[in-house]
């Protein structure tokens, strides 16, 4: 009995040992960055976001946009792609506009990036989405339009390089919505790092 103790004993002193011989390990530096960003797509207006990126050789983001023309979520009837009404009393008309129109867009995608050569990172995620737009008849009621995308799952791609602490973004968005319709925007960013 009392020689299993010390086997015991003798083992634990000598892990204890072998473990504090382990090098120390330390985590890659991390900064963190700060962007703002414009989103350029062929909407008359462009949309605005913000980008937060933990960078190192290898990071993370996340990102949120939003577009901002004339924001109207609801609808009263959805058009079909000959552009008569769907659904409802006039059902297969040709309605007569008055000339608003609202499109609606907003995402949040969250990724990770890898530095390629200092300062060059290259970004890649995916996320969610939501596009629409509407239009009022003379009636003052709201018409979706057939090419609203609606939810929408979303992927993007882009570089994020630095000179010094000043950071910039250039990359490229892609929704995918329903009946597999697309949307493309192309998106920039300036930003500032805050280096350790």
């Amino acid at each position: 009995m009392l020689k299993r103790k010390y086997i015991i004993l003798l083992f634990v002193c000598s892990l204890t040992m072998a473990l504090s011989a382990q090098p120390k390990v330390t985590l890659p530096a991390m900064n963190t960055a700060f962007l703002l960003n414009v989103g350029v797509s062929d909407q008359r207006l462009p949309s605005l976001g913000v980008t937060v990126a933990r960078i190192g050789k290898i990071g993370y983001y996340a990102n949120f946009m939003i577009g901002l023309d004339n924001i109207h979520l609801n609808y009263d009837y959805r058009a079909a792609e000959d552009g008569s009404l769907i659904g409802g009393e006039y059902a297969g008309l040709i309605p007569f506009y008055s000339g608003k129109r609202s499109v609606n867009r907003l995402s949040a995608t969250l990724g990770g990036m890898c530095r390629m050569v200092i300062p060059l990172h290259v970004y890649v995620g995916a996320g969610y989405g939501y596009r629409s737009e509407t239009r009022e008849l003379l009636n003052m009621k709201w018409v979706e339009a057939a090419s609203s995308l609606e939810h929408s799952g979303l992927v993007e791609a882009g570089l994020i390089g630095q000179i010094e602490s000043v950071t910039l973004q250039a990359g490229y968005t892609l929704f995918i919505g329903r009946d597999n319709r697309l949307f493309h925007e192309a998106r920039v960013g300036i930003g500032y790092t805050f280096n350790k």
